[in-house]
């Protein structure tokens, strides 16, 4: 049996659309502050809790609208429902007794459907003269599809013992583990020990044991003065028969008295005494908790096969739940981040259980990197009306494009910061993973206050980006190479972009609307033919793009557009013996001169415009064009590009470049596309389009 579907309404902060929040064996709730994560797990709470207390619902639990006081609300109404799956059913596995319980309640769509059960929380809140106002609250089995409409005739009132049958353990976000993990009232140590069958036997002998400390204990002269007194001095207050008898005891003589003094302790170690919980640190004792979780679930499913096997010999008189809902808030709290791989791989074990299931929520990125994105679920508060929006990671379809799907999935693992980000700067690699952050720094300080993510994609697959940033409502803006004479580069990066974007749901006829008309189709599948000294047309095009907020490191990329604005801070980077160099001949003897002092000379080698020729075809690659549309000094440039960003590492470079360069030096000779790129991103962040 497992959770399948959380719907919900009018709860806290779900408005009046219920939202779906789709589960799996393991799912992470994921958003930023107060966008509804922990009023999920506290609905489930709310629905299974073994705590009474935790079922009771309060005024604050009903949706109060936007723009609406308190005092103006006369009455409200809320429901949860869960739907819940049976494997057994599915895949033909054995049940675990979960399908009797809950059989006559069980709802089919159509002919050889498989059955799946709907638990459905029904409250009312009005006003009256208590101040909490009148709740009425009733869970219902509904017995109809979830395709129809629920009438009265469709619910059935649920058994709060079958419901018992399923139980969450909450386990909030500021914990008290040591409450937990003792043999208290109400815990899980409790539940178990006190369900163990024990032998008439071992009663009897503990019994004994027990009376023999108790009569030592009294022996001792101190402890019978203190015993006689407390006796003598009680019968001088009360002279009720039933309490007149004040007697010291070291221990009960009942075992189950003496039981629930027991707790978990650590043997001794190299300090030479024995450890309590209450020795270990917050993390440790977080660690150990769902440790005990673990315990529990696997001492649970031992008990369900006993059972089975042999009936009349049970080590526990207990009945264990059929599915145990592990709700568990910011997992990574206390814990040091070395253990985080191991917590998840710890998490993901206890999912994998027949009877147990794990629902957690993190601001964590180490602990959502090691989640598929399948199984993230994001929560946004919409500013339009204040109530939370949920939606599924959206991949690109895995059987249909199966290399994309792997990318962007594996893309979304390496970075998950952008889930929590104001606004993402889609880049093409690491280059702009250590310019940007700078180039925004220069001009509106700390990037990091901002809420900026940064996401090299390589340029591969932008449309799944765009439209995954979409449905998560996050404000994107893309820059790209242009990469003019490389292959695909120049017009074919147009047409590539024009291609993604109409692919992402963009008006084609919008897009390519020119002076001439709309662009044939014609037309557009030879655009990456047309002439690229046809500069003016280009740069229309990407005057135009950017109003979709895709900008271009123009005329290469953002590696060559560094190079060409603080040209003197790179080549200051080199010491006297560095540099590109080339042998020359002089007067017909051959000579090695560095190519900065040929620059700088200006006097013409044969050996020097071969080099350039050379390092021209090296920057623009394999299959590249012969640097026709660029200038003469930007061809001379291309043998700084080699020797730089081909040759030494572009990270690295530009490090070392950026530790001489301060935030003025930046700003004064900022390329102007990155002056319309910060432009539009400190739009994106005050919310205009």
């Amino acid at each position: 049996m497992k959770l399948s579907k959380l719907k919900l309404c009018n709860y806290r902060c779900f408005g009046n659309n219920e939202q779906t929040i789709l589960i799996e064996n393991i799912t992470s709730f994921i958003g930023n502050n107060s966008s509804g994560k922990t009023a999920a797990l506290l609905a489930l709470n709310c629905m299974f809790s073994n705590n009474t207390g935790d079922r009771i619902l309060k005024r604050s639990d009903f949706h109060l609208p936007k723009d609406m006081k308190p005092e103006d609300l006369e009455s409200q109404e809320l429901y949860i429902e869960a739907v819940f799956t049976f494997d057994e059913l599915e895949n033909g596995k054995e049940g675990t007794s979960s399908v009797p319980t809950f059989f006559k309640s069980l709802v089919v769509d159509m002919p050889d459907g498989t059955p799946y059960l709907r638990i459905r929380l029904e409250a009312t809140w009005e006003k009256s003269s208590n101040v909490e106002g009148a709740i009425e609250s009733k869970i219902y089995y509904i017995t109809c599809p979830e395709s129809e409409e629920i009438t009265e005739e469709f619910k059935s009132p649920a058994n709060r013992k079958d419901l018992d049958r399923i139980r969450v353990i909450y386990v909030p976000a500021v914990r008290d583990p040591s409450k937990q993990l003792k043999n208290a009232s109400g815990t899980m140590m409790h539940q178990i020990m006190n369900s163990i069958n024990w032998s008439a036997t071992t009663q009897g002998k503990v019994k004994t044991k027990i009376q023999e400390l108790n009569d030592q204990f009294l022996e001792e002269k101190g402890v019978s003065i203190l015993g006689t007194s407390i006796h003598t001095q009680w019968e001088t207050y009360d002279s009720d028969m039933r309490y007149s008898n004040a007697q010291l005891r070291f221990n009960s003589t009942d075992i189950d008295s003496s039981i629930k003094k027991s707790e978990v302790v650590f043997l001794p170690t190299i300090t030479g005494k024995e450890c309590t919980i209450n020795d270990m640190s917050d993390g440790l004792r977080s660690l150990f908790y769902i440790s005990l979780v673990d315990s529990i679930l696997d001492v649970e499913s031992k008990i369900q096969q006993e059972i089975l096997t042999d009936p009349e010999h049970v080590s526990f008189n207990h009945k264990p739940p059929i599915l145990t809902i592990i709700a568990l808030e910011e997992p990574e709290n206390h814990i040091a981040p070395h253990l985080i791989g191991q917590l998840v791989s710890n998490l993901k074990k206890i999912a994998s259980k027949s009877n147990a299931q794990t629902v957690l929520t993190s601001h964590s990125t180490a602990i959502i990197k090691r989640f598929d994105p399948e199984k993230l679920r994001y929560f946004r508060l919409d500013a339009n009306d204040c109530t939370t929006k949920v939606c599924s990671i959206t991949l690109p379809d895995k059987e249909k494009m199966a290399d994309q799907y792997k990318f962007i999935k594996e893309a979304v693992k390496a970075y998950p910061e952008l889930y929590f980000a104001k606004l993402v700067i889609l880049g093409e690699g690491d280059s702009e993973e250590i310019i940007l952050p700078r180039i925004w720094n220069a001009k509106n300080g700390n990037i990091d206050t901002s809420g900026i993510s940064i996401v090299p994609l390589g340029g591969r697959h932008v449309n799944h980006f765009w439209r995954l940033l979409n449905d998560l409502c996050i404000p994107y803006i893309t820059l790209l190479d242009l990469d003019k004479e490389r292959e695909g580069g120049g017009w074919g990066r147009i047409k590539y972009v024009l291609r993604q974007l109409i692919q992402n749901g963009c008006d084609k006829n919008t897009l390519l609307q020119t002076c001439d008309g709309i662009l044939s189709d014609v037309d557009f599948e030879g655009m990456h033919n047309w002439d690229i000294k046809e500069t003016e047309g280009l740069q229309g095009w990407i005057t135009m793009l950017e109003q979709y907020n895709i900008f271009f490191s123009s005329p290469l990329d953002i590696d060559f557009l560094m190079l060409e604005h603080y040209e003197h801070i790179y080549k200051d980077l080199l010491s006297e013996k560095e540099g590109p160099r080339l042998m020359v001949d002089e007067n017909g003897q051959k000579h090695q001169k560095f190519i900065i002092d040929i620059e700088s000379s200006g006097m013409c080698y044969p050996e020097y415009e071969k080099r350039v020729t050379d390092d021209v075809h090296h920057t623009l690659k394999y299959c590249g064009g012969n640097g026709k549309t660029y200038s003469e000094s930007q061809k001379k440039l291309m043998v700084w590009y080699t020797y730089f960003f081909l040759n030494r590492g572009k990270p690295s470079t530009h490090i070392e470049a950026f530790s001489q360069i301060s935030d003025g030096m930046l700003a004064s000779a900022m390329p102007p596309v990155f002056e319309r790129l910060v432009a539009a991103a400190e739009k994106a962040l005050q919310g205009e389009k």
